[in-house]
């Protein structure tokens, strides 16, 4: 069932299905409440399951075009006090898992946490993508068109979801990993290439209650990509087998 509240008057829409304790699930950039497909109704036979849009996506409100990473991590802390969800289990992908890293720092905010190719620890640098900031930096300073530079996510956004988003992709969070109290797995996929499985390694390393649990046959989107795997990989975490 779709509802929607309003925070710090921001209209915020969700979706919530089944009874029990709370879990709480954040979706990646460019995804909405729906994006978590079959997991979703799967969860709602053991928990009662909230998936929430992101401001800017779905039929949430905009955010301000100063927003970043840190501003979803509090709009999304309040939207947890008002729907009372504190001391839920938490599943977050990609973009989520950037809100999440920041608010696992929180003493009895999630109990457990499954982040799921997350997004926030500081990419390689490599010589490719180098050269592509110099050319994008030089057509910049002459005044050319730099929108082929752009990566899809980008592309896609309206003038102030761009600016959003550039705040937001460098926002790095590893000193906000070395401080996660909360338990929690990391599922990778093993062919991912948006966040590369050594990014998974790095956060197996600076969160001290983590594990790591790789799909073979899994993208970005592992949890589409072998549902059945990480379905299962998530009911043994929680406890639910």
């Amino acid at each position: 069932m779709t509802n929607f509240v309003y925070i710090n008057g921001y209209k915020t829409f969700y979706k919530q299905k089944g009874k029990g304790k709370n879990l709480l699930l954040l979706h990646g950039w460019g995804g909405n409440k729906d994006c978590f497909g079959p997991f979703f109704d799967s969860m709602a036979q053991y928990y009662c399951v909230t998936s929430l849009d992101f401001w800017g996506f779905g039929q949430s409100d905009f955010p301000p075009q100063s927003a970043d990473t840190f501003w979803y991590a509090k709009m999304t802390r309040d939207f947890i006090s008002a729907l009372g969800l504190e001391s839920c289990n938490l599943v977050a992908h990609s973009f989520g898992g950037r809100v999440a890293l920041i608010l696992s720092q929180e003493n009895s905010l999630f109990d457990k946490v499954i982040l799921c190719s997350s997004a926030g620890i500081k990419p390689k640098f490599s010589l490719k993508k180098y050269i592509r900031v110099k050319k994008y930096k030089l057509a910049k300073k002459l005044g050319k068109s730099t929108k082929r530079y752009g990566s899809n996510d980008y592309k896609n956004l309206s003038a102030d979801m761009q600016c959003v988003f550039v705040r937001v992709v460098n926002d790095f969070l590893e000193s906000c990993a070395k401080n996660t109290v909360a338990n929690v797995l990391l599922v990778w996929g093993k062919k991912d290439k948006t966040t590369p499985l050594y990014m998974a390694k790095k956060l197996n390393r600076l969160i001290k209650n983590s594990g790591l649990v790789v799909i073979n046959d899994g993208g970005h989107f592992c949890f589409l990509d072998d549902f059945y795997t990480f379905n299962r990989v998530a009911e043994s975490f929680f406890g639910v087998l």
